[in-house]
């Protein structure tokens, strides 16, 4: 029988002391072999990290430093998980503070998947169920098809396991790295590389509208930032309707 992969979980985090706590347990009650944890504070001021140090017998590295960002702690968390497992031979999972995942066998349904070419892929994505702020119904937002990537994400960053040799995020991107990534992989690696399954990996709370709204408006321009290394007369319609149009 194939040994299952180390898969190294992370959870980036500032101030989140009222959802840390059950982000933490939920990586936990996962029931898989070979997984370790990080959390990578940013100089939280909060009671997140006296969460943090109740776990931190079960918890394989944590630490508490300033940063350029989220995509800037995440590069430093991946670069530990390396330095921690004494190789790049293992996958990553990032996992906000206040996500969670879809259950407790969310890992192993993942990697015991027939017909994924564990060691020729890059990357993984899966859906996401979006809670309401409020409470209420909980909707399924499904993973895309590969083949959308050069417009798009096919899944985003908090749904993804990404191979330890390949994650770096590009910081000239403060919000769209993991499209900069997705993409890069897409056209240096071929679509093949990346691969979709048809499952919730993780629980994770819709935004407001008027917050969604906004954050659409500055992804989408880093979006054709990350596009315009292709440049086509679809990219030029886009960037004007985005310019100039909202």
């Amino acid at each position: 029988m194939t040994e299952l992969p180390l898969i190294t979980v992370i959870t980036v985090c500032h101030n989140n002391a009222d959802v840390i706590e059950r982000t933490i347990c939920s990586v936990l009650n996962q029931q898989y072999p070979r997984m370790n944890y990080v959390i990578w504070d940013g100089c939280s001021a909060d009671a997140t990290l006296d969460i943090v140090k109740k776990y931190e017998e079960r918890i394989s590295y944590w630490a508490s430093e300033s940063n350029n960002g989220t995509y800037d702690a995440m590069n430093n968390a991946a670069r530990k998980s390396i330095e921690l497992a004494g190789t790049d031979d293992q996958w990553l999972f990032f996992l906000y503070a206040g996500d969670r995942f879809a259950n407790d066998r969310a890992l192993a349904k993942i990697f015991s998947m027939e017909g994924l070419d564990f060691r020729n892929l890059k990357m993984i994505g899966g859906g996401v169920l979006k809670e309401k702020p409020m409470g209420g119904d909980t909707s399924l937002e499904s993973a895309k098809s590969v083949s959308v990537i050069p417009k798009e994400p096919a899944f985003g960053v908090a749904s993804s396991f990404i191979r330890a040799d390949i994650c770096r995020f590009d910081l000239d991107y403060p919000l769209a790295a993991d499209y900069a990534l997705q993409y890069q992989l897409y056209f240096k690696s071929g679509p093949d590389c990346i691969a979709v399954v048809d499952v919730p990996v993780i629980v994770t709370q819709e935004e407001e509208r008027d917050a969604r709204l906004l954050s659409q408006r500055i992804v989408k321009g880093e979006y054709l930032g990350v596009q315009s290394q292709h440049i086509s007369w679809r990219w030029v319609k886009e960037y004007f309707k985005w310019r100039f149009l909202g």
